[in-house]
């Protein structure tokens, strides 16, 4: 056998085994179905790479292509599964456990995979990343000179924290202008900031920055002294941080009791995030202000704010039409006939849900991932749960869909007339135009069905 096919052979063995250490079973499920299985791919892989061994312009080492091949593959399973080769894994253990030591600090910002760049979901509230001005959505050509297309996300992390006091230097594309800017960050070290409240425009807002622990009581505390029929703004943009239980613990104050969503996966317990009889606070009505930072535990929070609305009532917002046998009612209690205006109707149920999302689709992270050992000394960070809402729908890798979609403009293009933050803006007017439709079909809901004490 010649050199150059050995080391093609080799090539697809070490790929192989890769596979079947990180997807166990599934070329017997590919053959059950009556498919080519991994070993059509596998053998086109092989002509892949002895034709660019053996015709490309320059000599070429096999090893660079296979890591990159093991690097697509894990970027093609989620945006958010990485690969790291063996020579790599010193550093990768030495970041990981400076880290776990807090020997130093991050700047506050949640990453993705974009396009091969490393993006920002968010720059925590409070965070030394948000202090300096880095928003969702920026992508990071470089970090202190560094090209970042060229990092893990591990490395672009590592790369981000240091000894409190250090500076370093990103590089960022951002829509608007200046497309490209560069910013300074300042490490150091910092708190989350915790839930708070304002009044805008008649409105009681509540922001809900994150879901580190604790967030559930703040919020619990907050809704202790307000009326629990009185409408709220949830204010969930740029919630990247935290963890599902304390998203679901808080969820719990706004909805009946129930399942919440599920973490599931072949190869782990499903974890079942439930509210409990008696823990609700809150029946009034609720609008959630979403966008593309929303993530995680956030994403958990929404689908559960919403995905729980009574049964009566989404019945009633997916019908867009009231019971049958029954008449609408106009705003001045005079009947009309039910075939009467079915358009009205449907804008009429979607005003009447208790529950809107506004704003725009969430980052899709609900997920549960785990670094795998391989046996030739890397290892394979991979998503090995995955988040299901109370309807079923996964929120990874797209998230939760607003009812009403609202894209606001770069600040630097955005007309002199327009409101500062359209997003609110649009959840007070929902707020404002939903009371007549609400009360209308909250009686037809109701008719007949008196709310059980276990639902408050």
């Amino acid at each position: 056998m010649s050199k150059s096919k050995t080391l093609g052979f080799l090539a697809s063995l070490t790929l192989l085994l890769a596979l079947l250490v990180v997807l166990p079973g599934m070329g017997a499920e590919d053959r059950k179905d009556g498919k080519d299985g991994l070993y059509r791919p596998l053998g086109l892989f092989t002509d892949v790479l002895s034709l660019v061994r053996s015709n490309y312009v320059e000599p070429v080492e096999v090893k660079p292509l296979l890591q990159g091949a093991f690097s697509g593959m894990t970027e093609a399973m989620d945006p958010f599964a990485e690969y790291v080769p063996p020579e790599r894994m010193a550093a990768f253990a030495s970041a990981e456990a400076a880290r776990a030591k807090k020997d130093v600090v991050d700047v506050g910002i949640v990453l993705a995979r974009r396009f091969g760049y490393p993006v920002i979901v968010s720059a925590v509230e409070g965070s030394p990343a948000a202090i300096a001005g880095l928003k969702s959505d920026d992508v990071i050509e470089t970090i202190d000179g560094t090209p970042a297309r060229a990092l893990a996300l591990w490395e672009a992390e590592a790369k981000l924290a240091g000894k409190s006091g250090s500076r370093v230097k990103l590089l960022v594309v951002r829509e608007g202008k200046p497309r490209r800017r560069t910013i300074d960050v300042l490490r150091a070290a910092w708190t989350p900031a915790g839930p708070s409240t304002s009044r805008v425009e008649g409105e009681t807002v509540v922001r809900i920055p994150d879901f580190v622990p604790g967030t559930a009581d703040a919020v619990k505390k907050i809704l202790s002294a307000y009326d629990r029929t009185k409408p709220l703004i949830l204010d969930l943009r740029g919630n990247a941080l935290g963890d599902f239980e304390e998203a679901a613990r808080t969820a719990a104050f706004f909805v009946p009791p129930g399942v919440l969503g599920e973490m599931k996966g072949k190869k782990i317990e499903t974890i079942a995030y439930k509210a409990q009889p008696g823990e609700r606070m809150h029946e009034g009505r609720v609008v959630v202000l979403v966008d593309s930072g929303t993530a995680g535990a956030a994403e958990l929070f929404a689908s559960a704010l919403h995905d729980t609305q009574s049964r009566s009532e989404s019945a009633l917002a997916k019908a867009g039409e009231p019971p049958k046998g029954e008449k609408a009612e106009k705003g001045d209690g005079t009947e009309v006939d039910e075939d009467a205006g079915p358009a009205r109707d449907r804008d009429a149920a979607k005003a009447a849900q208790r529950v809107r999302l506004v704003g725009e689709p969430t980052c899709g992270m609900g997920f549960k991932s785990q670094v795998v050992k391989l046996a030739s000394g890397g290892s394979l960070k991979l998503s090995v749960g995955k988040l299901h809402t109370p309807r079923g729908k996964v929120l990874s890798p797209r998230g939760v869909e607003p009812d009403d979609r609202v894209f606001p403009l770069p600040p630097d293009e955005s007309s002199p007339n327009a409101p500062p933050d359209p997003v609110l803006q649009r959840g007070i007017k929902i707020l404002a135009e939903a009371s007549p439709a609400a009360s209308r079909f909250d009686r037809r809901s109701r008719r007949g069905k008196p709310e059980r004490a276990a639902d408050l």
